[in-house]
């Protein structure tokens, strides 16, 4: 793991070392400047225990406080003696061995501790006064011999009466060895548990902290509108804070998620009903330039030819009939265009009224024949309905007006000496009436195109054709009134136009 120096891993890290630093240091000053001071408390209160020991135990015999001090100089490493106030020593623990209890005089076969312990019993019967000491009191004294070798006495009244003493004492060499070795012991051990702790340091910042990361890249990415990584904690119990934080994170991207992707689909809603109004507007705008298109020929004929008969300028029969049969004309195709607007409009609004019928598809395609025969015979087309022998239920008013427009559109744009060919197939509950005429054909691209409203392959041929440029729309129209289906396909030879009759609901009585 990386620690970087301003990230919640590094103050952690760094705030449990400084910890353990500081109280690692507070042991070493406290054991620097009290320790020697706290380890002489206790040494003396060793010396007193030690006097109020053989106090206790002293009943006058001598051979038993031999044995009381050899024991106890063995037990705490305090050496002991008894001496009477004229400075006689009685016995001592190093000098029991000798087998007597005579005064401590100076002999060759002493050691060195033997020598420096009648050394220290010396000076204290040289320097120190016991008389004013009474029954079982005890006071201490530093003890300095010549190379500088210091001892702590304690000087004791042990039989005021017999005028015995006890004197108990320790080298400061051992106090100062021990407070030295206490003081490297506390330096090893406070490294070694510096050490510990930094590795418990490391250890802890890094899985305390760790959720609190996770959770920080889990708001970086909620703050990016990534709402896929979730906190899956480390199974902590549900009354940890870091833990419910963590959830609480996961409720709020939960919820964010979801008033984010309403919002965007409120948007794309919103969008979609902007451009479909646009487009509807678009379509109004278009609508009114082709229909004011459409009627400005008509109108400008009929005015021309009207101020013409006006002003005499047809004085033969004949012209004024030529005049008015123009005028006729132009008012006809004016008619029959406002009256397909007007059918559109009622379509596209639900407000066309259906009758079901039984209709027999052969019979209508023979009248629609006869009505264009005239057109027909003018471009000596042939037309074939032969496969037409169906009979269908649905409203035989709207299915004619589908018919005539396909087959107007069939001889109007069918080359001269051309074929028709009016079809009908049943497949399961639909009949499928198609239209074919020889030809090109349309462009891939432009078949979906010719059913918008005044959408024209060639518009220089438009008024030439006798169209109004909203036979196909009608046709798509009374396809979605009789919940049917329409279109057209580019097939070897020609162009067909297909539409799909829906079996129409039984009558009801």
């Amino acid at each position: 793991m990386k620690l970087k120096p301003h990230s919640i891993r590094f103050k952690f890290f760094s705030a449990i070392s400084l910890v353990a630093l500081m109280f690692i240091g507070i042991l070493l000053l406290l054991n620097l400047f009290f320790y020697q001071d706290y380890f002489m408390m206790t040494r003396k209160s060793s010396l007193c225990d030690a006097f109020d020991t053989v106090c206790g135990s002293y009943d006058g015999d001598m051979d038993d406080i031999v044995t009381l001090l050899d024991s106890y100089e063995s037990r705490s490493a305090i050496r002991l003696a008894v001496a009477m106030d004229d400075g006689t020593v009685l016995t001592s623990s190093f000098l029991h061995d000798r087998g007597d209890h005579a005064a401590p005089d100076f002999e060759f076969g002493m050691n060195e501790q033997q020598f420096r312990s009648i050394a220290v019993l010396a000076s204290v019967m040289q320097n120190e006064d016991w008389s004013s000491l009474a029954e079982h009191q005890y006071r201490f004294a530093n003890i300095s011999l010549r190379d500088n070798d210091q001892y702590l006495c304690l000087i004791g009244s042990l039989d005021k009466d017999e005028g015995r003493y006890l004197i108990a004492y320790m080298p400061f060499a051992f106090i100062e060895q021990n407070s030295s070795l206490n003081l490297v012991f506390l330096l090893i051990a406070g490294g070694c548990a510096l050490l510990i702790c930094l590795g418990i340091a490391f250890f802890f910042s890094r899985e305390f902290t760790r959720p609190l990361v996770s959770m920080a890249a889990l708001a970086d990415r909620m703050s990016e509108l990534d709402f896929s990584t979730q906190y899956t904690g480390k199974g902590r119990r549900e009354s940890d804070e870091v833990e419910q934080l963590g959830q609480s994170l996961n409720r709020l991207s939960a919820y964010l998620e979801q008033a984010i992707g309403e919002l965007k689909e409120s948007n794309d809603q919103l969008a979609q009903e902007v451009r479909e109004k646009e487009r509807i507007d678009n379509m109004r705008r278009e609508f009114i330039v082709n229909v004011s298109h459409e009627l400005k020929t008509p109108i400008a004929l009929i005015q021309g030819y009207a101020e013409g008969l006006t002003a005499g300028v047809a004085d033969d029969p004949e012209d004024r009939k030529f005049y008015c049969d123009t005028i006729a004309d132009e008012a006809g195709h004016m008619n029959r265009l406002v009256m397909q607007l007007l059918s559109l409009s009622k379509l596209e609004l639900g407000a066309e009224q259906t009758f079901y019928e039984e209709i027999d598809l052969h019979e209508m395609c023979r009248d629609a024949v006869q009505k264009t025969a005239v057109l027909c015979e003018s471009k000596n087309l042939s037309v074939d309905c032969a496969d037409t022998h169906i009979t269908v239920r649905t409203d035989s008013g709207l299915l004619e007006q589908v018919l005539m427009n396909y087959l107007s559109n069939a001889i109007r744009y069918t080359a001269e000496g051309g074929s028709i060919v009016i079809s009908a197939v049943r497949n399961g509950g639909r009949t499928r009436l198609t239209v074919f005429n020889a030809g090109e054909g349309l462009p891939e691209d432009e078949l979906p195109k010719i059913w918008e409203k005044f959408y024209r392959t060639d518009r220089a041929r438009t008024r030439e054709a006798g169209g109004t440029g909203i036979g196909l729309s009608l046709v798509r129209a009374i396809a979605d009134t009789l919940h049917g289906d329409c279109g057209a396909e580019n097939v070897p030879g020609g162009i067909a136009f297909w539409f799909d009759i829906p079996d129409a609901p039984p009558q009801t009585e």
